[in-house]
């Protein structure tokens, strides 16, 4: 059936107006461009002073993944976690031009920026399909790329530089094949001319392969991979898309999928050669017992309560009116909740409460306080972020203080329960808890012990601020949106200097007396089966030129060739560390803090 006729003034702008629209459309374009490189020119000037590896073993297991996708040497991870191809494939590049560890990790840091800063475009569209104008929208996302939750971890080598970003795109992907789909539904199942339009199967293909990446990239992404499944399958029965669009979806997710799965395959025999250890298993195991179903109730907790605090209660307020649209409270005004909104609001709390219960599960059960860590729903926590702003702009005050009220009593509950099985207090001294505690310890202004009923205290107080400014401050609505945006652009300015200096530059300094140095291409490295990984590990990705060979020094002989020997430091020189020793060998260097002694051959 023929389309019925246009009339041309209602299809077609006039020139001016066309001209116009134009110009505005260059502007902004230029604009975003500009913003992008502002972040990413920020990140890497903050991630300047990165020379090593500080998350380890995580780090650099990546680096040396992507060196061996790129043609370098291997080393030996067995028994250690899995860490998937996704991330190293992004960096993989950097290897392919410099084997120099130095060279190649400020290469990534740049990598990392230049991806992770595409969080401020994304979040600009994110923030006007919400309905926000275009400078709201723009204030929004630069805001929402200062957020520490998408920013921080950009200073490091790992999937956390660009998970936000993957999961924004997705949604993003997501809620256009919606969109399409919805058009097309409303024009009674068929698009103008008989078949759908380009951009539905677009949209399709790109969500199913932005899906499948995060599960390439982290395990997080198996639970968006699930929750993406059950929405194509209501699409599907619902027929709010073209059914042969779900069908291509799903056929593209399963060809990442099984990409993803050759890929990890090669790197598991390369890397792990005697097995890898089992995330899901650890994760199984809890989920099959009563305490361990309790335990994982706890890091829920846990996870809701860094949310709150690490989104500033801005992601707080978008996650409660994201739950208030899923189940279709009274009140919510029309305007509001377009076509499909309802749908995506509903897998975005999916796919929050999902990595909530499953991603800290895979810890070890005596890391308690690591089940609070604010990582794995950073990227829910940035897209949550971009929805509360525009809960805080576009809606009236009444319904503004009802979304904060609900979030007072889940920051209170999630916090107590984070005290009953954390401790009163939390530890920030020293990479590891800082890192993982940077956000309570920028709230109590204490890097060595964050309370937690404090950070709860403290951010409810800057929950309490953002509504003040939204209900109370006179003025026009422009007013309170600039002072709240520059609120916000402020604290997570400072908070991730701080961070930046507390935790990454001053980790630097300590790291770097644990590594060997003055080695060159002609040594050839033999080391210690009893070395601690903390040594090993980080070792393996500076020594560039060859993979490192193990031995066990009390009853066996460095492997044929080797130059350099590297074993843990014992009684109380460095010349006990190695009593059976051959002759020719000598102590080169020596850190009784680091754990390691190294010996050299003399011929």
């Amino acid at each position: 059936m023929s389309a019925p006729p246009v009339q041309a003034s209602e299809a077609v702008p006039s020139a001016p107006a066309a001209a116009t629209a134009g110009r505005t459309a260059r502007r902004w374009g230029l604009l975003l461009v500009a913003g992008w490189l502002c972040q990413a020119a920020l990140r890497a000037w903050l991630s300047a002073g990165q020379s090593l590896p500080l998350a380890n073993p995580d780090e650099t297991a990546y680096l040396i993944t992507a060196r061996v996708l790129a043609g370098g040497p291997a080393t030996n991870l067995s028994g250690g976690t899995m860490y998937p191809a996704g991330y190293p494939l992004l960096i993989t590049p950097v290897f392919w031009f410099t084997r120099n560890p130095q060279t190649a990790y400020h290469a990534v840091m740049v990598v990392n920026a230049l991806i992770s800063a595409l969080l401020m475009p994304l979040a600009y569209v994110a923030a006007r399909r919400l309905g926000l104008t275009r400078p709201a929208a723009y204030g929004t996302a630069m805001v929402t790329a200062l957020l520490p939750a998408g920013f921080f971890y950009s200073q490091y080598a790992l999937t956390d530089a660009v998970f936000p970003v993957l999961t924004l795109a997705w949604l993003l992907a997501v809620h256009s094949w919606m969109r399409h789909g919805i058009t097309w539904r409303g024009q009674g199942g068929r698009w103008r001319g008989g078949s759908a339009p380009p951009g539905v199967y677009l949209s399709a293909a790109g969500s199913a392969a932005l899906a499948g990446y995060t599960d390439a990239v982290h395990s997080r992404g198996l639970v968006i991979v699930a929750a993406y499944l059950g929405f194509c399958a209501i699409v599907f029965v619902r027929r709010l898309v073209p059914r042969d669009s779900v069908v291509a979806a799903g056929a593209g997710l399963g060809v990442i999928l099984l990409a993803s799965w050759a890929l990890n395959l090669h790197l598991t025999k390369a890397l792990y050669p005697r097995g890898a250890r089992s995330l899901s298993g650890q994760a199984k195991q809890r989920l099959t017992s009563v305490h361990g179903t309790v335990s994982v109730l706890e890091m829920a907790a846990g996870q809701m309560w860094r949310l709150v605090l690490d989104g500033w209660g801005v992601a707080a307020i978008g996650l409660i009116a994201g739950i208030a649209v899923m189940l279709r409270f009274d009140g919510i005004p029309a305007r509001f909740v377009p076509p499909g909104t309802r749908l995506i609001a509903a897998l975005m709390v999916a796919v929050t409460i999902g990595i909530a219960v499953t991603a800290p599960a895979a810890l070890p059960a005596n890391q308690p306080q690591a089940w609070a860590s604010g990582r794995y729903l950073d990227g829910m926590i940035t897209a949550f972020f971009v929805v509360g702003a525009a809960v805080l702009m576009r809606v009236d005050r009444r319904r503004v203080l009802a979304c904060a009220a609900l979030v007072v009593p889940v920051l209170v509950i999630s916090g107590v329960a984070v005290d009953a099985y954390a401790g009163t207090e939390v530890p920030t001294n020293g990479f590891s808890a800082a890192f993982n505690f940077a956000e309570p310890a920028i709230l109590t202004q204490n890097w060595l012990r964050a309370n937690v009923a404090l950070a709860t205290i403290v951010a409810l107080a800057i929950l309490g601020l953002w509504v003040l400014v939204a209900v109370v401050l006179p003025g026009p609505r422009v007013r309170r949106r600039i002072t709240m945006l520059a609120g916000l652009a402020a604290i997570s300015t400072v908070a991730t200097t701080q961070m930046t200096i507390t935790v990454s530059r001053a980790s630097a300094a300590q790291e770097r007396p644990a590594l060997m140095t003055g080695l060159t291409p002609s040594d050839q490295v033999s080391v210690s089966r009893q070395l601690s990984w903390t040594i090993a590990v980080p070792q393996a990705y500076q020594i560039w030129w060859m993979q490192l060979g193990y031995f066990s020094p009390s009853h066996q002989t460095p492997l044929p060739g080797s130059t350099v020997v590297e074993v843990p430091w014992a009684g109380d020189s460095a010349a006990q560390s190695w009593p059976d020793r051959p002759d020719g060998w000598h102590v080169d260097q020596a850190s009784e803090s680091g754990g390691w002694v190294s010996w050299r051959n003399t011929p």
